[in-house]
C-alpha cells in the first residue's frame, strides 16, 4: 500500500484508529488491530515544508521574521 492516509485504518478490516491512539512517530510500529486482531506495521510520513527565520532586534529583543529590518522599537 504505497497511497498515504489521513488518518491510521486497519488495512484488513477497514478500522479507523482514534488519533488519540494513533502512532503518531516517524518510526514503524507493529499494530494489533483491536476489531479484528490482525497484525498490520504503521509509521506517520512527514513532508519538510521549509525553515522559519527569525531575527532578534539586538535593540529591544523581539523577534522578526524579517532579518534586514529592524523590528519598529526606537533604536537610538
Amino acid at each position: 500500500m504505497d497511497e498515504l492516509q489521513d488518518e491510521q485504518i486497519c488495512p484488513y478490516c477497514d478500522y479507523v484508529v482514534e488519533d488519540h491512539q494513533s502512532n503518531w512517530d516517524e518510526k514503524e510500529e507493529d499494530i494489533t488491530c483491536s476489531n479484528c486482531d490482525k497484525s498490520y506495521t504503521v509509521r506517520a510520513v512527514y513532508q519538510f515544508e521549509g525553515f522559519q527565520i527569525e531575527k532578534q532586534c539586538e535593540s529591544c529583543g523581539e523577534w522578526t521574521e524579517d532579518g534586514m529590518l529592524l523590528c519598529g522599537c526606537q533604536e537610538d
